[in-house]
């Protein structure tokens, strides 16, 4: 139920992503605690992004301090747009999967309906009588 959701309402698990990325930046920003600045690294660790990028304001302390390091051996990609290309990515495998589950489900309902109305007329599988071959005549035929 969580996965369709989470397909079904892409933007929201994606502006709740962005949002907790806006905190833990400006909570990094107003020097709130050092956990918040692991947390921060550990972000841009996993999305390989570093800041938010903005055409009307400067490169800050921010960026400075967390994309210099030599583990993140990564071009300064905004982390906005890296986690929508993140999320967008993932919920289109979520998707198809779905979707392949789905099908098979549905597969499996049609079968399972012909072995019931199999057993409720009656036509077991296993026939009672007599089997008698026919001549083969002269020819072979």
């Amino acid at each position: 139920m969580a996965t369709y959701w989470t397909v079904t309402n892409s933007i929201v698990v994606e502006n709740a992503m962005i949002d907790v990325y806006d905190v833990v930046y400006e909570d990094v920003r107003n020097n709130i605690s050092s956990t918040r600045r692991e947390e921060l690294y550990s972000i841009h660790k996993m999305f390989l992004c570093c800041g938010k990028k903005s055409a009307f304001a400067e490169r800050n302390s921010i960026e400075d301090e967390m994309c210099t390091s030599e583990i993140l051996e990564i071009e300064e990609e905004d982390c906005l747009q890296q986690i929508k290309y993140f999320l967008k990515k993932h919920v289109d495998i979520v998707c198809v999967l779905m979707t392949i589950t789905i099908f098979f489900m549905i597969y499996g309902m049609i079968l399972t309906s012909f072995l019931w109305y199999s057993i409720h007329c009656k036509n077991n599988l296993d026939r009672k009588g007599k089997y008698v071959l026919a001549k083969l005549s002269e020819t072979g035929f």
